[in-house]
């Protein structure tokens, strides 16, 4: 037996066994056929069996442990043609059917013919290593196939300028390509890449200062075409061990068009503005001009009505008068209207808001249009304000309830009623003004705010409008703070609702 033989060696057997057992390896010798001559403890162990006696008398030969049968054909073809073998790693199969990974040297062993009769050698558990390497391979491949797909560009670059890494989309983005001839192409990142020279050094005060930057925007040029980007980017620095700066690594995405649809967006925005400017002032120069003239013909006219004598040739001037009187102050209503609308488009009506008491000024408008309610013996139906209390600008405020109530008013068929009422909604005061008259069409409602807004279905002897009563109203309620909501039904009647930031002062002790 192998053991036998190992153990005969006068005084050197102990320090043999000894040394066998300590190895730390697997030790075997097998003949020709793979059958299993002697196998140490260790072996044995690492083959899933307690001892070596349990190994040898499991019959099993060598060749049944390797889970690739073209493994032990490839060692035993190296060990023939060399007479040895060293470091060959595969993948056995234990006897509790675990897969594990091993390392082998071996050498021949020859009879005295000089012909291979068998073969000796250690294997050594290579499991942990192997995995790792599996996966350290395994995240190289992760690695290289996001570094290859990416859509934005990955860099590497020196701490003075240097190309050292680039991707295919970075490649692309500067006109080359490979990486090869993109690192060969550029020289210096800081003159050759940013259309601003000092961008370079920008870049990399933020890196030091904060070890990062994030959507670092810059114009670039395309470094092969030239061609002008502009571009974001995230990168880092990265130190050694001891903290000192070995280079720059980040991505790079391509905002060209984003940036032009800015410039673009930036520059219809200039451009409405201005004509937002120009047509204010047109129309307010325009109003200026026709109130002059205006002022005159309602002056004559209001002279001619008070003229003390009569007859019938007088009468029919009057008459005449009367016409050009009305459609004068129509005139000069819709005047005064633009000229509102431009001032508050422009921005120059300054607002002061104030703690206003809801019951005052719903009483204020109310009396102001008493004429008109007589006229068409309307009754207001008004509810307790309940101390409600406006934060609203005074003469805005009376002037958006006139618009609604006026509005109310002409809609109204004679002897009908009118209610508003108060209430707190969501931190805002809230006051309803609610006729009985023809309502609005759903389409008319959706267009809320558009100036000369005017319902074309409206009967004939509703009284002419502007169509900028609600247009000024929306204005100034979203520059206080507020809201305008409409709701209404054809042929049912119309709610309107005013909203404004409630004030926190007692509406009661305000007048």
């Amino acid at each position: 037996m192998a053991r036998d033989r190992l153990d005969s060696g006068g005084l050197a057997d102990p320090v043999l066994r000894k040394m066998v057992a300590f190895s730390g390896v697997g030790l075997f010798e097998t003949d020709l056929l793979g059958r299993i001559r002697y196998a140490n403890d260790q072996l044995a162990r690492l083959l899933g069996y307690a001892d070596a006696p349990a190994l040898l008398v499991c019959g099993r030969t060598a060749s049944s442990f390797y889970v690739d049968p073209e493994d032990q054909i490839r060692v035993r073809a190296a060990v023939e043609a060399t007479g040895r073998i060293d470091g060959a790693v595969y993948a056995v199969r234990r006897a509790d059917g675990r897969q594990i990974w091993v390392s082998e040297h071996g050498t021949a062993l020859r009879g005295p013919d000089g012909e291979i009769i068998g073969y000796i050698g250690s294997l050594s558990d290579v499991t942990e290593l192997v995995e790792t390497q599996l996966r350290l391979a395994q995240a190289e491949a992760d690695y290289r196939r996001i570094f290859e797909r990416a859509t934005e560009g990955i860099y590497r670059s020196s701490l003075d300028g240097k190309q050292l890494r680039s991707n295919p989309a970075l490649n692309h983005l500067n006109g080359y390509e490979t990486e090869e001839e993109h690192l060969a192409g550029v020289k210096d990142i800081a003159t050759e890449w940013y259309v601003d020279p000092h961008r370079r050094d920008q870049f990399k005060e933020l890196l030091a200062k904060n070890g990062f930057v994030e959507n670092f925007e810059s114009e670039i040029f395309a470094h092969k075409s030239r061609r002008r980007l502009w571009i974001s980017e995230n990168a880092y620095l990265v130190r050694d061990a001891g903290g000192e700066p070995l280079f720059y690594e980040g991505t790079v995405r391509d905002i060209t068009d984003r940036k032009e649809a800015e410039l673009a967006l930036r520059k219809a925005l200039e451009e409405a503005e201005s004509a937002s400017r120009a047509k204010s002032t047109f129309m307010a120069s325009v109003s200026h001009e026709l109130r002059t003239p205006l002022n005159a013909i309602l002056g004559f006219s209001d002279l001619i009505l008070s003229h003390p004598q009569a007859g019938p040739a007088l009468d029919t001037v009057r008459d005449y008068a009367l016409h050009i009187n009305e459609s004068g102050r129509h005139l000069l209503a819709l005047i005064n209207d633009i000229l509102d609308l431009a001032r508050i488009e422009a921005s120059a009506r300054v607002l002061e808001p104030e703690a206003l008491a809801a019951e005052g000024v719903l009483a204020d408008a109310v009396g102001t249009l008493r004429p008109l309610l007589q006229e068409k013996a309307i009754d207001v139906e008004m509810a307790p304000a309940q101390g409600l209390c406006l934060h609203a600008d005074r003469r805005a405020m009376h002037q958006c309830m006139l618009n609604v109530l006026s509005n109310a008013i002409k809609f109204s068929v004679r002897g009908q009623s009118i209610a508003i009422a108060c209430a707190r909604v969501d931190g805002l005061a809230q006051v309803t003004v609610t006729d009985h008259g023809d309502g609005m069409p759903p389409e008319l409602i959706a267009r809320l705010g558009e100036p000369f807004l005017i319902d074309e279905n409206q009967p004939k002897s509703a009284t002419p409008g502007t169509g900028l009563g609600l247009a000024i109203t929306h204005s100034l309620l979203d520059q206080m703070g507020g809201r305008l909501a409409i709701d209404s039904t054809p042929g049912q009647g119309t709610t309107v609702t005013l909203s404004v930031p409630e004030s926190a002062e007692d509406g009661r002790d305000l007048h």
